[in-house]
């Protein structure tokens, strides 16, 4: 038998003090902190196939750093790990962070973990994750979204490949007339730029989120749930089949019954509550409302989380603004200032990212004698995204946004009248051209599809060098070229291109490949491509 002894009791304890006492203060003492010592211990965090949110939970359970909001006279000190921005699984990445009073010793157990202890982002791997820390220094103060100024990118392109002459070259001169190709892109991106447009990752993955955000602009949450709970495109067949159920839910139902109408929807939601994805966060939400309060769309929607619901009217003024730069490029060019065009009062934006920061930034509009005496370059203009504290230009390209918004039976004051309180739409500006800086590019040619084509940080630290050769400077191909290994005579090898750039936080690199490329950079596209032979199917 086990007795269980209140603490009052403990001297009735028949082996009272005979096994001595713990100090229980002696393990929850904390460490005294250097008085002289900055709060924020700061670091690198290198990852390979994991998002950053992950990562963060990773080296939190690993180093096991905990993580709480400390109350301190109505203000919060987050004592776990925080940074600047979200990272994509897919890549190699490294980012800095910062953790409240601790030290380097707690996050060093991580790079003990040898587990994986080649990285570079071979996909001949076996698709585990990789992550390591480094680079610590003590500052005063944490990083927190949206404390950056820009991403530094270093993206390799596969397989490339032109169809220009083909079949009337030979393939030692259409190999160099792809090398020139790709050498003349990759210096376009640089002088030139790009069209600043929003990514399609920015609409969510079946492109309906902007949608969405118009239903509820409209204040017409039935229709929002109804878009959000629609069959998608692409599914599988057990969500499809869901999704159908859910549409048909009323089928067969007098409407103007109530009470017959309420119980078909509760008993639908229960039902598909048992076969949502794990992933199906805004439907589970939904039906999970409305199997206990159905036909409550508003209420339903709303129990969509904040970030979520933003989500959905951030992507419509994603969509307005994409529609409204193609619109101005076309009806007014892409190299020239217009009149009626808006630019900052300022000369760069802060940080560079093009942003007006809540406000703090003015814009006025560019006067004919403005354009005469070339005051103003393209790079300089920039385009609302509506709200309740922007203007809209005063040439053409304000009609159009005032023509989209009454094609979708909205106004410019339908932003004031968004009924979620959370969601406030202030506005921002956005400069139409996005130029790339430190703008820098390899032409490679190699054997192995799946073999990386840039060191990484791992793998520098680790000694491992490329199999591949850089050809970016040679202005004559030939096949006897030495291209590696004292391979005199390689008849098979692939072209890749390593780009680099920094972007604004704001701007998509997506759209900067696309511009490189010429070609759409959907996941549905990309998919098709081959990393050996011919590229396109």
């Amino acid at each position: 038998q086990v007795r269980i002894w209140h603490k009052i009791f403990e001297k009735q304890m028949p082996n009272y003090k005979k096994f001595g006492t713990m100090d229980r203060s002696q393990n929850n003492k904390k460490v005294e902190w250097p008085k002289d010592r900055p709060n924020y211990l700061q670091f690198a965090l290198y990852k390979e196939n994991i998002d950053t949110t992950s990562a963060i939970k990773d080296v939190t359970r690993i180093a096991r750093l905990g993580g709480s909001d400390r109350r301190q006279k109505g203000r919060g000190t987050f004592t776990g790990i925080t940074y600047a921005g979200m990272k994509d699984k897919r890549g190699v990445t490294t980012q800095f962070c910062t953790v409240f009073r601790k030290t380097p010793d707690r996050l060093l157990i991580l790079n003990q973990n040898q587990k994986n202890a080649s990285g570079g982002g071979n996909t001949k791997g076996n698709g585990s994750s990789i992550l390591r820390v480094g680079n610590f220094s003590y500052v005063k103060g944490e990083l927190r979204l949206g404390m950056l100024s820009g991403n530094r990118f270093d993206i390799v392109l596969r397989n490339v490949c032109i169809e220009q002459k083909r079949d009337t070259m030979t393939k030692d001169a259409h190999n160099q007339l792809t090398i020139d190709t790709l050498r003349s892109a990759a210096n376009a991106m640089k002088e030139v730029g790009f069209i600043n447009f929003f990514g399609m990752q920015r609409f969510g993955k079946y492109h309906d989120t902007h949608e969405v955000g118009i239903a509820v602009l409209r204040g017409d949450y039935k229709l929002a749930c109804d878009i959000i709970m629609r069959v998608k495109k692409g599914e599988n067949d057990r969500y499809k089949n869901l999704r159908e159920k859910w549409q048909n839910r009323f089928t067969d139902i007098d409407m103007n019954d109530d009470e017959a109408a309420n119980e078909a929807e509760m008993n639908c939601a229960r039902e598909m509550l048992k076969g949502l994805g794990r992933f199906m966060n805004c439907e589970t939400s939904i039906v999970h409302s409305l199997s206990r309060k159905p036909r409550d769309y508003k209420k339903a929607f709303c129990t969509i989380t904040k970030h979520m619901r933003s989500m959905f009217l951030h992507a419509y003024q994603s969509y307005l603004w994409n529609k409204a730069v193609s619109y101005r490029i076309e009806k007014g060019g892409g190299t020239e200032v217009v009149e009626g065009d808006m630019v900052f009062e300022e000369e760069e934006a802060p940080n560079g990212d093009g942003k007006s920061h809540k406000g703090k930034r003015k814009v006025i509009a560019v006067t004919q004698d403005d354009v005469e005496t070339g005051k103003y370059k393209i790079t300089d203009v920039v385009l609302p995204l509506l709200g309740t504290r922007v203007d809209l230009p005063t040439n053409k390209s304000g009609a159009f946004f005032e023509a989209m918004l009454e094609e979708n039976g909205l106004t410019i004051d339908s932003f004031c009248g968004v009924q979620d309180r959370e969601l406030a739409l202030g506005g921002d500006y956005r400069k139409i051209i996005c130029r790339p800086t430190d703008v820098s590019y390899e032409i490679k040619l190699y054997k192995d599809p799946l073999q990386p084509l840039i060191q990484t940080d791992l793998m520098a630290a680790n000694g491992e060098s490329l199999e591949c050769v850089d050809v970016t400077t040679m202005t004559s191909f030939n096949k006897n070229n030495d291209v590696g290994d004292g391979d005199k005579n390689m008849e098979k090898f692939i072209i890749g291109i390593v780009i680099g750039f920094t972007l604004p936080s704001s701007s998509y690199a997506t759209i900067a490949l696309r511009e490189l490329m010429k070609r759409p950079t959907s996941a549905e596209y990309q998919s098709e491509l081959k990393l050996e032979g011919e590229c396109e199917a």
